[in-house]
């Protein structure tokens, strides 16, 4: 087997690793944290999914274009994650932060990041059309950067649990890594006419590692607010009985 080929075997095995407490995550967050929890769950699958192909492709000595494609927006799932969570973060005070921070910024942001991904996605060799793409990418980066640092400047920031802290935290410690990998991908985009990303030990260092502690990050804290849910049950009880007449 060849370099790229063990990095390929590697990262199915991994995210194969990644997808058990990616589920369990996602069952355990319950539906404050779906859809964090299924970005992250969907990044384990585009990976597994493009590695396959890859490694599938170099078996039979030929290029599919769909693996590489897969493996590029990979992005995406890592960054929509960090919305996710940020919302569930942010949602037992949800009610005291400005509109920018509820749905019409996730929205914005949604739709900003999304459009960057698929005009990356759809470029088919327009090195034109993928390096807006990934420069508007790199925009909803921005945008998500911006919606984390006023939900800790918000008036209710003290009023969160303490597993929304912890998620908070979590993603703020995540989106540099994340920002490393955009970086990388927009520099390839724009120097490189290679679109496996340079030589094995760059992809390694921008690319595979990066995204790895990001994962890393996300099912650790996971599983660390596992009990989230029970917690704003508990919390939300004693503030119902202390408001019921003796």
């Amino acid at each position: 087997m060849s370099a790229t080929e063990h990095l390929d075997a590697a990262n199915l095995a991994v995210y194969a690793l990644f997808s058990l407490p990616a589920i369990y995550c996602l069952v355990m967050h319950a539906k404050h944290g779906l859809v964090g929890w299924a970005y992250v769950l969907a990044m384990c699958g585009l990976r597994i999914a493009g590695s396959a192909m890859s490694l599938n492709d170099v078996h039979h000595d030929k290029i599919n274009t769909t693996a590489a494609i897969l493996n590029g927006i990979g992005l995406s799932p890592l960054l929509m994650a960090a919305m996710g969570l940020l919302h569930e973060a942010n949602h037992s005070i949800h009610r005291f932060l400005p509109p920018f921070l509820n749905l019409w910024g996730f929205l914005i942001t949604h739709l900003v990041v999304a459009g960057g991904i698929g005009l990356a996605a759809g470029s088919s060799g327009n090195e034109t059309l993928l390096r807006v793409g990934m420069v508007v990418f790199a925009t909803g980066w921005t945008l998500v950067a911006v919606l984390i640092w006023f939900s800790y400047g918000a008036d209710a920031h003290s009023r969160r649990l303490g597993e929304e802290r912890q998620l908070l935290s979590a993603i703020t410690v995540a989106m540099p890594l994340i920002g490393v990998r955009i970086v990388y991908a927009i520099v390839t985009a724009f120097t490189s006419s290679n679109i496996e990303g340079g030589s094995l030990a760059v992809r390694v260092i921008f690319g595979t590692i990066p995204e790895y502690l990001v994962m890393l990050i996300y099912v650790g804290v996971g599983i660390l607010t596992r009990n989230l849910a029970r917690s704003r049950v508990e919390y939300i009880q004693p503030k119902n009985q202390a408001e019921v007449p003796v």
